[in-house]
C-alpha cells in the first residue's frame, strides 16, 4: 500500500488553491453531507447533473451552475448507504446518455459525507473506460473548450459530429483541434485518441 501524503496545514489560501485546482479537473466532483445537502461541486459535475436531469439537448441551453440540482438517481444511490454505511462505492450509470457516477460515503474526522465522481461521456467506442491519471494530466494542459473537443475525439467523433454536438462551427472545431495538437505535441486526432485511451 503506498504511503499517504502528509496532511497539509489548513489555511484559507490553501483551500482556495485546492478548490481552484479541482475546478479544472475533467471529472465531475460533488460533495454532499450525510443529510444530502450540497457542500461543493465543480463545473464538470454541474454539466453532468444538468444532462442527467434535463437531457443533453436541454442541458446545452442551461447555465449548469445556476440550474444545479442533484439527480434523483444519485440521491437514491446515497440512500443505499442508510441501510449499510460500510458498503463499497455504489456505481450508477445511464449508458444511453453516457452518464456514470461512483458514490461512496466517507468519514473524515467525525464528518461523514458523500463523495461522488461523475463522468459524462457519450457512449461510443472505447469511452466506457475511465481516464487514466496520464490522460487526466494531458487534459489539464487544455482549455475547457479544447478538453470538450479532445474528449469527443477520444470517442471517435468526426469534425462535423463534434461541431453538431458542441453547437459550434466546423471551422471553430478545426481551430480548437489545431490547438489541442499543439498543446499535446501530436500531429493528428488518432494520436489524441490513443493518448486519452491508454
Amino acid at each position: 500500500m503506498p504511503p499517504r501524503a502528509a496532511p497539509l496545514p489548513a489555511s484559507p489560501a490553501l483551500l482556495a488553491h485546492v478548490l481552484a485546482l479541482l475546478e479544472d479537473v475533467p471529472v465531475g466532483l460533488l460533495l454532499l453531507d450525510r443529510e444530502l445537502k450540497l457542500l461543493w461541486f465543480n463545473e464538470e459535475a454541474a454539466r453532468a447533473c444538468a444532462v442527467w436531469n434535463h437531457g443533453e439537448r436541454h442541458a446545452a441551453a442551461l447555465r449548469a451552475r445556476r440550474a444545479f440540482r442533484v439527480p434523483a438517481a444519485l440521491v437514491a444511490a446515497c440512500r443505499q448507504f442508510d441501510a449499510d454505511a460500510s458498503r463499497p462505492a455504489e456505481v450508477v450509470s445511464d449508458n444511453a446518455r453516457g452518464l456514470h457516477a461512483s458514490v461512496k460515503l466517507q468519514t473524515i474526522g467525525d464528518e461523514p459525507a458523500y463523495h461522488i465522481q461523475l463522468d459524462y461521456r457519450r457512449p461510443r467506442g472505447d469511452r466506457h473506460r475511465p481516464l487514466s491519471p496520464g490522460a487526466v494530466a494531458l487534459l489539464a494542459r487544455l482549455s475547457e473548450r479544447e478538453r470538450e473537443v479532445a474528449m469527443r475525439v477520444r470517442e471517435g467523433l468526426r469534425t462535423a459530429e463534434i461541431a453538431a454536438a458542441l453547437r459550434r462551427s466546423p471551422l471553430t472545431i478545426k481551430t480548437q483541434l489545431a490547438a489541442v495538437f499543439a498543446k499535446l505535441g501530436v500531429r493528428g486526432r488518432t494520436r489524441v485518441a490513443a493518448l486519452l485511451n491508454r
